[in-house]
């Protein structure tokens, strides 16, 4: 009976450059913070004027931890 040989690959090496075609093809504007801020306020403007029916729903989703609610100070 065959002996089975272990295998393993590190992929550090490669990660590294992944990161870096990722970061190189996202180019020198990008921004994390601007874009989450932009998610935020986004965020805000669809579920700012629900109606009360909506809202509920909205409430029961979020208490269920089917939609996340970002931070409040990330919507100014």
């Amino acid at each position: 009976m065959a002996t089975l040989v272990p295998f393993t690959i590190d992929l550090t090496a490669h990660e590294g450059i992944r990161l870096a075609a990722v970061l190189n093809a996202l180019g020198p504007l990008w921004d994390p913070a601007e874009i989450d801020a932009g998610e935020a306020q986004a965020h805000q403007m669809l579920y700012a004027h629900l109606d009360p029916e909506q809202q509920a729903i909205y409430d029961v989703l979020l208490a269920a931890g089917a939609m996340n609610d970002p931070p409040r100070e990330a919507m100014r």
